[in-house]
């Protein structure tokens, strides 16, 4: 009789996972349309952007050295980028068809022809160049650096009209997350290793406040949902965050995903993707999108563990196309590659 029980428990169990897989990849919020390989790319990945009118993804081959360009209408890639030193926030300026590349082995950004990837300018930013943010409204890119012999950090400006690194915002940590508020002059930034967020006025050129983060060391990925007044943060512990972009208080908090690189706000449907999954000192952590559904602006809820693959951290949602893209690294069995997501419904 005992035994039956067991045999039961696990048979229910057994069935509990299986079919929250099969709402992760079939009827659930986000299903894998397509995998794009990408033979002989080496390491780790990182950032992603894109070019939407051209249909074209740019993914940072952190460890290679390279940036890869796929097409996405043909689902493969067509270029290599070689010559970069430790490729990371990736930034393609549809206006001026240039496509710009934070570089953080050698600090700095590098700007190519968005044909034949022509190099055009090599600027020195400072140290370890990463994340990037971008003002259509004043064509500035704005990218998170460290200060030489400095805890504090900066974001630099770049005027993308004429290529030229035109002046720093100084932080009190290298800057990232680097979200705009488009209905005001305000910059929202994750403080590298500081448990807390830095809010910057980018007419005044400073930054003018940050709000102290309870419950994490601190924030490592940022999304924005700038109807509802809300900021997302990523944090490692691993939590989701969610406060009050006009106060900064801590509305409320659920469970994040390990490893978390990047965090999007995809503002039709109302949801949330956090994309982790990294390899450590500690093993390698599973691969997965965690999906949130925003009932109202306090209240969320996690509808799913969207299974990925070990080592893909990155990601980008990119709502002109509906498709949400995460950068897979290279494993012992596979490839890398670009999994290619579409929401549902």
């Amino acid at each position: 009789m005992r035994s039956r029980i067991v045999v039961s428990i696990i048979s229910l169990i057994f069935l509990g996972v299986t079919a929250s897989g099969a709402y992760a990849q079939g009827t659930g919020p986000l299903r894998l349309v397509q995998t794009i390989p990408m033979p002989n790319v080496k390491g780790r990945m990182d950032h992603l952007g894109v070019d939407i009118k051209g249909k074209r993804l740019f993914a940072a081959a952190l460890d290679n050295n390279t940036v890869e360009v796929i097409d996405l209408k043909a689902g493969k890639r067509v270029f290599s980028i070689p010559g970069q030193s430790k490729p990371q926030g990736i930034f393609y300026s549809t206006d001026f068809k240039r496509l710009f590349v934070a570089n953080g082995i050698d600090g700095t950004c590098k700007i190519y022809t968005g044909d034949k990837f022509t190099l055009i300018d090599n600027l020195s930013l400072g140290i370890n160049p990463n994340h990037v943010g971008y003002d259509p409204a004043t064509k500035y890119l704005y990218i998170g650096i460290g200060i030489p012999d400095s805890e504090a950090g900066a974001l630099a400006i770049i005027d993308t009209r004429n290529n030229k690194h035109i002046g720093d915002i100084k932080t009190d940590a290298r800057p990232g997350g680097v979200k705009i508020d488009k209905s005001g002059p305000r910059i929202f930034v994750t403080l590298r290793g500081l448990p807390k967020l830095g809010v910057i006025d980018r007419k005044k050129h400073e930054e003018t406040t940050t709000w102290p983060v309870t419950g994490a060391p601190g924030i490592v990925a940022l999304a924005f949902d700038e109807t509802h007044h809300r900021l997302f943060g990523g944090t490692r512990n691993p939590l989701l965050l969610v406060l009050d972009a006009e106060s900064g208080k801590q509305i409320t908090q659920l469970e994040g995903v390990a490893g978390i690189d990047d965090l999007w706000y995809d503002g039709t449907r109302k949801r949330i993707y956090a994309s982790g999954g990294r390899e450590s000192d500690a093993g390698t952590i599973p691969g997965f999108v965690y999906v949130y559904q925003q009932s109202d602006a306090d209240h969320y809820e996690l509808i799913a563990k969207v299974p990925t693959r070990p080592n893909s951290q990155t990601s980008i949602w990119v709502p002109q196309l509906n498709r949400y893209y995460v950068s897979a690294s290279a494993n012992d069995k596979e490839d890398a590659a670009i999994l290619v997501f579409e929401p549902e419904p």
